[in-house]
Protein backbone atom coordinates (compact mmCIF):
# COMPACT_ATOMS: atom_id res chain seq x y z
CA UNK A 1 0.00 0.00 0.00
CA UNK A 2 1.34 3.60 -0.81
CA UNK A 3 0.03 7.07 0.40
CA UNK A 4 0.51 10.35 -0.89
CA UNK A 5 0.33 13.59 1.23
CA UNK A 6 0.74 17.35 0.47
CA UNK A 7 0.09 17.66 -2.82
CA UNK A 8 1.76 14.19 -3.94
CA UNK A 9 5.28 15.53 -2.46
CA UNK A 10 5.40 12.71 0.29
CA UNK A 11 5.32 8.79 -0.47
CA UNK A 12 4.04 6.15 2.50
CA UNK A 13 5.20 2.83 1.76
CA UNK A 14 6.18 0.12 4.11
CA UNK A 15 9.23 1.62 5.70
CA UNK A 16 7.65 5.07 6.46
CA UNK A 17 7.42 8.59 4.45
CA UNK A 18 9.60 9.32 1.71
CA UNK A 19 10.56 12.47 -0.81
CA UNK A 20 10.14 12.33 -4.15
CA UNK A 21 13.61 11.16 -4.61
CA UNK A 22 13.45 8.13 -2.53
CA UNK A 23 15.16 9.60 0.50
CA UNK A 24 13.35 9.27 4.07
CA UNK A 25 11.23 12.54 5.65
CA UNK A 26 13.22 12.90 9.01
CA UNK A 27 11.44 12.59 12.03
CA UNK A 28 8.12 11.99 10.20
CA UNK A 29 5.43 10.01 11.93
CA UNK A 30 2.33 9.26 10.72
CA UNK A 31 -1.08 11.29 11.16
CA UNK A 32 -3.95 9.14 12.70
CA UNK A 33 -7.41 9.53 12.27
CA UNK A 34 -7.29 9.55 16.70
CA UNK A 35 -5.07 12.42 16.27
CA UNK A 36 -7.17 14.03 14.23
CA UNK A 37 -9.89 13.36 16.49
CA UNK A 38 -8.40 14.28 19.86
CA UNK A 39 -7.82 17.97 18.37
CA UNK A 40 -11.47 18.62 17.01
CA UNK A 41 -14.91 16.87 17.78
CA UNK A 42 -15.94 15.92 14.52
CA UNK A 43 -17.14 12.90 12.96
CA UNK A 44 -14.30 10.95 11.48
CA UNK A 45 -15.07 11.49 7.77
CA UNK A 46 -15.21 15.23 8.41
CA UNK A 47 -11.96 15.20 10.27
CA UNK A 48 -10.38 13.05 7.08
CA UNK A 49 -11.86 15.20 4.87
CA UNK A 50 -9.77 18.20 6.19
CA UNK A 51 -6.83 16.74 5.12
CA UNK A 52 -7.50 15.14 2.10
CA UNK A 53 -10.17 12.49 -0.21
CA UNK A 54 -10.97 9.37 1.43
CA UNK A 55 -10.36 6.51 -0.74
CA UNK A 56 -13.29 4.16 -1.35
CA UNK A 57 -12.00 1.46 0.61
CA UNK A 58 -11.72 4.13 3.86
CA UNK A 59 -14.95 4.43 3.54
CA UNK A 60 -16.06 0.78 3.35
CA UNK A 61 -13.93 0.12 6.10
CA UNK A 62 -15.62 3.20 8.21
CA UNK A 63 -19.26 2.03 7.34
CA UNK A 64 -18.23 -1.57 8.87
CA UNK A 65 -16.92 -3.60 6.00
CA UNK A 66 -13.70 -4.97 8.09
CA UNK A 67 -13.31 -7.05 4.83
CA UNK A 68 -11.65 -3.68 3.50
CA UNK A 69 -9.06 -3.52 6.01
CA UNK A 70 -6.60 -4.99 3.67
CA UNK A 71 -6.99 -2.41 1.26
CA UNK A 72 -5.93 0.75 3.83
CA UNK A 73 -2.96 2.15 5.77
CA UNK A 74 -3.39 1.76 9.17
CA UNK A 75 -1.12 2.68 12.02
CA UNK A 76 -1.03 -0.95 13.72
CA UNK A 77 -1.83 -4.58 12.75
CA UNK A 78 -4.62 -4.98 10.47
CA UNK A 79 -6.34 -7.14 12.64
CA UNK A 80 -6.57 -5.25 15.40
CA UNK A 81 -6.95 -1.99 13.39
CA UNK A 82 -9.47 0.66 15.26
CA UNK A 83 -10.93 3.33 13.32
CA UNK A 84 -8.63 5.63 15.17
CA UNK A 85 -5.56 4.18 13.68
CA UNK A 86 -6.23 5.19 10.06
CA UNK A 87 -3.40 6.91 8.75
CA UNK A 88 -4.48 10.29 6.87
CA UNK A 89 -1.35 12.08 6.84
CA UNK A 90 2.08 12.87 7.76
CA UNK A 91 3.45 14.88 10.76
CA UNK A 92 6.81 16.14 9.92
CA UNK A 93 9.01 19.05 11.42
CA UNK A 94 9.07 20.52 8.51
CA UNK A 95 5.39 20.89 7.54
CA UNK A 96 5.25 23.21 10.50
CA UNK A 97 4.18 26.43 9.03
CA UNK A 98 7.22 28.85 10.84
CA UNK A 99 9.64 26.38 9.02
CA UNK A 100 7.86 26.51 5.47
CA UNK A 101 8.74 28.64 2.77
CA UNK A 102 6.79 31.66 1.12
CA UNK A 103 7.83 32.51 -2.60
CA UNK A 104 9.16 35.49 -1.58
CA UNK A 105 11.65 33.15 0.60
CA UNK A 106 12.36 30.94 -2.54
CA UNK A 107 12.90 34.39 -4.64
CA UNK A 108 15.72 35.30 -2.00
CA UNK A 109 17.13 31.89 -1.95
CA UNK A 110 17.17 31.71 -5.72
CA UNK A 111 18.73 35.25 -6.19
CA UNK A 112 15.61 36.30 -8.65
CA UNK A 113 12.61 38.73 -8.06
CA UNK A 114 9.24 36.73 -6.51
CA UNK A 115 7.44 37.24 -10.37
CA UNK A 116 10.27 35.07 -11.40
CA UNK A 117 9.20 32.57 -9.15
CA UNK A 118 5.82 33.03 -9.65
CA UNK A 119 6.53 32.70 -13.28
CA UNK A 120 8.04 29.58 -12.35
CA UNK A 121 5.48 28.38 -10.55
CA UNK A 122 2.82 28.74 -13.16
CA UNK A 123 5.07 27.32 -15.80
CA UNK A 124 5.46 24.25 -13.75
CA UNK A 125 9.03 24.37 -13.20
CA UNK A 126 8.48 24.99 -9.36
CA UNK A 127 7.33 22.04 -7.57
CA UNK A 128 3.70 21.98 -6.20
CA UNK A 129 3.51 23.99 -2.58
CA UNK A 130 3.28 21.14 0.29
CA UNK A 131 0.19 23.74 1.82
CA UNK A 132 -1.42 26.47 1.04
CA UNK A 133 -2.57 28.52 3.60
CA UNK A 134 -5.65 31.03 2.71
CA UNK A 135 -4.15 32.20 -0.79
CA UNK A 136 -0.29 31.87 0.35
CA UNK A 137 1.73 28.65 -1.14
CA UNK A 138 4.03 27.37 1.48
CA UNK A 139 7.11 24.94 0.11
CA UNK A 140 9.07 22.79 2.54
CA UNK A 141 12.52 23.87 2.84
CA UNK A 142 13.90 20.16 1.70
CA UNK A 143 11.76 19.92 -1.51
CA UNK A 144 12.96 23.63 -2.08
CA UNK A 145 16.87 23.01 -1.43
CA UNK A 146 16.42 19.74 -3.83
CA UNK A 147 14.68 21.92 -6.55
CA UNK A 148 17.49 24.62 -6.08
CA UNK A 149 20.04 22.31 -6.52
CA UNK A 150 18.45 20.88 -9.40
CA UNK A 151 16.93 23.29 -11.65
CA UNK A 152 18.18 24.95 -15.15
CA UNK A 153 20.74 27.64 -14.70
CA UNK A 154 20.06 31.56 -14.65
CA UNK A 155 19.12 32.70 -18.34
CA UNK A 156 18.23 28.95 -19.59
CA UNK A 157 15.68 29.06 -22.63
CA UNK A 158 14.75 25.82 -23.67
CA UNK A 159 12.74 27.70 -26.31
CA UNK A 160 15.60 29.23 -28.01
CA UNK A 161 18.33 26.89 -27.96
CA UNK A 162 17.49 23.93 -30.55
CA UNK A 163 20.16 20.79 -29.80
CA UNK A 164 21.97 19.88 -32.94
CA UNK A 165 25.16 18.52 -34.74
CA UNK A 166 27.47 21.14 -34.55
CA UNK A 167 28.64 21.58 -38.20
CA UNK A 168 31.74 19.57 -39.28
CA UNK A 169 34.01 21.60 -41.37
CA UNK A 170 35.41 20.52 -44.73
CA UNK A 171 39.07 20.93 -45.32
CA UNK A 172 39.65 21.28 -48.97
CA UNK A 173 42.79 19.17 -49.97
CA UNK A 174 46.22 21.14 -50.43
CA UNK A 175 47.14 22.58 -54.31
CA UNK A 176 43.86 21.79 -54.75
CA UNK A 177 42.46 24.28 -57.50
Amino acid sequence: MIMRCCNDTYTRDVEGWRYPWGGPVTGASDLTLADLMAIDDVSCVDAISAIRPLTAAERRWLAGDRAARHEIVVHRNRQQATIGDLIVGMSAPELHVVLMLTVGDIAEAAGVSKATIDSYRYRGYLPEPQVVRGRTPLWARPIVRRWLATRPGSGWRSDLYVTSPAPTATAEPAGAN
